[in-house]
């Protein structure tokens, strides 16, 4: 009881509705840690609907630390180079037959799971077979049951498995590809005596593979404690460095204005999509405050995923290309990024971030293409001075322009080119099919009804979305088209998503995360079996853009049964971007600007521009390498 309520009481003072001087004394925190020796960080969905939910073969309370801290995983992506490394693996998985489905995988000897029971292949198979049993009625297994045939024990520390198809991105389907991998490993020992319950298990606090166990969580969902184990090193990344903090807090600290404040006062230390404007007045109150870069734009443009308009294509009038590309032409983007982020962003047209890896391979090789492209009676949509007319936008506005890039730094800032702006070619291309504006201004439906479009965006809990969502629907509204954005938190959000009977304008990144050339990573959920009725409430198990152009499904296809490296595989991966692009299926926006201050109050040495040896991501699984990596100033 006595536990409890101190629970309670911290989750008010987390909650933001009680004031604290815990953190301006800089000795413990307001779950009882030494401030010097707890890394704290704003949570990614703000406040957690389902804090007892922690059992990976269902939807849980994912934004916590677990897949950063507390699950392991076979190989892992580092974030800095775009290349898979074994983790838990021992070594890369050995092929063992021409067609590219079957492998040999060996495990680490000593990887332990936090209460000291060994990891071994036992845990593999019981995940696997688990996972085929209740496939039905657990809802975070498809990823491993709609790829694998088969599976079996070797030994303790080596397993074989079949693939449906030829897989050449093993490591990436049953490992990291970015941000972590859907289907998580479970304790035999802890699950297997529950028999049927596993399905309803909420396994809180759970036992991990990770050198970070759950402390305590907040029943109200406010914040998640982890402490260092002290086996630390026989842990599933025990072997990456030695983890600096002794305990990591995730937490919400609620709306940006309260955050902000939080913030300031060294409350923590790094955030998690603060708005530019929020980020420039942290900065002038506190000089430990730092962005990602000292320069414009300022921020990470290096994420694996890129924002967009995603259109539920399934539902008219959105079946038609010429509205779908007469709402993208009647979206001024720089504007847009103006109102919303200062101009620090980066435009990217084609359905996936253009950054140093995916730029030579993407966008330099449909660069041509883009320019040739014509819509309707011949217009050319692109244009490739997006950039500089920015940059010129931005000097008119104030900004110093020796912050500014020039010459081809230009394009490598702010992108190599966008749509045009043309609210009157918009207008053209909907009276094509019969949509025209009424009296009141705003276009009808050819038989005149009321054509009222729902956008949803994320509320107070992704801030730089919202802000980029409201900022879209206002630039719809000029151009005539009568737009309700309806703002939702985390929980709708992800139900929208997932539900086609709910979904018809969505801002989102779920479908366009390459991260390098293995482009399967993220697009292999194109396929028939992701399609659902248009009014389906049945939930989607992937191809959140609602891709349904059998020409995309069959390059997705042909791609899958080819080595990466193969050049035909690359080639089918230009050609789905810019398949995608020319019939503005998704209406990509903009590189994720991750706006991610840090504060070096208590912690330094983050990845930072010069200075990336990771990806700046608090809630990507390659965070621990940020955790390995800083150092503690001294601050007591």
């Amino acid at each position: 009881m006595a536990r409890l309520g101190r629970s309670l009481m911290a989750s008010l003072l987390l909650g933001g509705l009680l004031t604290t001087t815990a953190f301006a004394q800089g000795a413990m925190t307001d779950v009882g840690t030494p401030r010097s020796e707890t890394l704290i960080v704003q949570t990614f969905d703000g406040r957690s609907a389902n804090p007892t939910a922690q059992n990976p073969l269902n939807s849980y309370a994912i934004w916590r630390g677990f897949r950063e801290l507390g699950w392991g995983y076979l190989w892992e992506m580092d974030t800095a180079t775009g290349e898979s490394y074994p983790e838990m693996a021992d070594g890369m998985p050995e092929v063992l037959n021409d067609e590219h489905t079957q492998f040999r995988i060996k495990i680490r000897k000593g990887i332990t799971w936090s209460d000291g029971v060994e990891f071994t292949t036992d845990d593999i198979i019981y995940s696997l077979d688990t996972a085929f049993k209740y496939r039905e009625q657990l809802t975070n297994v498809a990823s491993v049951t709609v790829y694998l045939k088969s599976y079996k024990k070797i030994d303790d520390y080596t397993f074989e498995v079949e693939t449906v198809n030829p897989s050449y991105d093993l490591t990436t389907r049953l490992g990291v590809y970015t941000w972590g991998t859907p289907f998580n490993w479970v304790p035999k020992h802890v699950f297997e005596p529950l028999g049927d319950e596993v399905v309803t298990f909420q396994n809180a606090p759970p036992v991990t593979l990770g050198p970070y166990k759950v402390k305590e969580f907040d029943p109200n969902g406010f914040w998640q404690l982890w402490e260092l184990r002290e086996d630390w090193q026989k842990s599933s990344w025990g072997n990456l460095g030695t983890p600096k903090p002794k305990y990591i807090l995730y937490k919400d600290f609620g709306a940006e204005e309260t955050r902000a404040l939080a913030f300031v006062q060294n409350q923590y230390d790094v955030d998690t999509f603060m708005s530019p404007d929020s980020i420039d007045a942290a900065k002038a109150r506190n000089p430990k405050v730092e962005t990602f870069s000292p320069t414009f734009p300022y921020h990470d443009m290096n994420d694996a995923c890129s924002y967009g308009v995603y259109i539920n294509q399934q539902r008219a009038p959105y079946d038609m290309p010429e509205v779908r590309w007469a709402l993208a032409l009647s979206l001024d983007l720089s504007q847009v990024g103006i109102s919303a982020m200062s101009g620090q962003f980066k435009a990217a047209a084609l359905p996936l971030p253009d950054t140093p890896i995916t730029g030579p391979i993407f966008y330099e090789a449909n660069l041509q293409k883009l320019q040739d492209l014509t819509i309707g009676d011949g217009y050319k949509p692109f244009d490739p001075g997006f950039s500089t007319t920015l940059v010129e936008t931005l000097k008119a506005q104030g900004i110093d322009p020796s912050l500014l890039p020039t010459g081809d730094a230009v394009n490598a800032g702010f992108g190599a080119g966008w749509w045009k702006h043309d609210p009157a070619e918009a207008e053209k291309l909907l009276g094509s099919v019969g949509i025209k504006k009424g009296a009141d201004g705003f276009y009808a439906m050819p038989d005149g009804s009321p054509w009222v479009i729902e956008f949803v965006i994320p509320g107070d809990w992704n801030k730089v979305l919202q802000r980029l969502g409201f900022s879209i629907a206002d630039s719809w509204r000029q151009a005539g088209f009568n737009v309700n954005a309806r703002q939702v938190d985390n929980g709708e959000y992800t139900t929208v998503q997932n539900t086609n009977a709910r979904n018809e304008l969505q801002i989102n990144w779920s479908n366009t995360c390459v991260y390098n050339s293995n482009w399967l990573g993220n697009w292999n959920q194109f396929r028939t079996e992701n399609i659902k009725p248009a009014d389906s409430n049945d939930p989607l198990s992937g191809n959140y853009a609602r891709i349904t152009d059998q020409e995309v499904l069959d390059l997705v296809s042909e791609g899958a049964k080819l080595p990466l490296d193969d050049p035909k595989f690359v080639q089918n991966g230009q050609d789905i971007a810019m398949r995608i692009a020319s019939e503005m299926q998704i209406i990509n926006l903009m590189n994720i600007p991750t706006t991610i201050p840090t504060n070096s109050t208590y912690w330094t040495n983050f990845p930072k521009q010069d200075n990336f040896y990771a990806a700046p991501y608090t809630w990507w699984s390659s965070f621990k390498k940020t955790v390995v990596s800083i150092e503690p100033t001294g601050q007591q």
